[in-house]
């Protein structure tokens, strides 16, 4: 009994020392940005648990961080970490919650005030309302790649003129959300397209999508004397329109490379 005793006590004691035991690692002593060369100045030391866990393990020494690039923005007092630093500058912006602008993309802010409570996970479908005849014409948006386009119609617009909705992209993935703000993932036709509708000074709207559903129409026009009852009770099944997928259009997924494989632009062409 006095043996195991002893043996008890001196496991407590270990186990009390050991519980004690810190290790110094490295925090950011300020704000640092994405892209920025990290200096001994942006880094203070402090103590923490010897035993805790990996996710605070972070660096040991500031000879581990000093001379890198931040790989993210970083707050003061945040534990560095390996994924938060990079051997060389960055060539891909990062939005604070850690989407990159893929290659060749650009980052189009979208008003989101009457879109209601969304995510930077969701998608957006993105149309707009207007009574120009000349916006909004599927059958010059499906004509083939290569070929000579016909001249749009003439630029009629009068206060009798009906008004239409037209549905002009389907499934727009979110770089990052600031406010009522959405900065969108977009090819530079799809950005341009958006700019030259702001110039005709048309009214926008927008509806929550999710990422797995189907990709409908673009550039689908309906006037309200197409409205039928048939189309507003069967399911949606049977009602939703499919975008073919023959637009030139490419806007891959965020994370993915920018370029479409020949496989895909085969099946486009087709």
């Amino acid at each position: 009994m006095i043996v195991g005793i002893v043996i008890l006590s001196a496991a407590g004691v270990y186990g009390y020392i050991e519980s004690r035991r810190v290790e110094s690692v490295i925090i950011a002593a300020r704000d640092i940005p994405f892209g920025r060369l990290i200096t001994p100045d942006d880094l203070a030391v402090i103590d923490v648990p010897y035993y805790r866990p990996e996710p605070l393990r972070g660096f040991t020494s500031p000879d581990m961080v000093v001379g890198k690039y931040a790989a993210r923005d970083m707050k003061a007092n945040d534990l560095l970490n390996a994924s938060m630093i990079t051997d060389m500058p960055p060539d891909t912006p990062v939005y604070p919650n850690g989407r990159q602008l893929q290659r060749n993309m650009v980052p189009v802010p979208f008003s989101l005030e009457n879109v209601g409570p969304i995510n930077d996970s969701d998608r957006l479908n993105i149309g707009f309302i207007s009574s120009d005849p000349a916006l909004c014409d599927r059958a010059r948006a499906d004509v083939p790649l290569g070929s000579v386009l016909p001249p749009p119609p003439p630029l009629v617009v009068t206060e009798s003129a009906p008004g239409y909705a037209c549905r002009l992209m389907s499934g727009v993935e979110i770089l990052y959300i600031d406010g009522d703000i959405a900065y969108l993932h977009l090819t530079p036709a799809q950005a341009i397209t958006l700019r030259a509708l702001q110039a005709r000074n048309v009214q926008f709207w927008a509806e929550r999508y999710g990422q797995t559903s189907d990709p409908l129409l673009y550039m689908e026009r309906m006037d309200a004397s197409q409205a039928v009852v048939p189309e507003l009770t069967r399911p949606v099944s049977e009602t939703i329109r499919i975008e073919p997928q023959r637009t030139p259009l490419y806007a891959p997924p965020i994370g993915a490379p920018s370029t479409p494989s020949s496989t895909e632009t085969d099946a486009g062409d087709q």
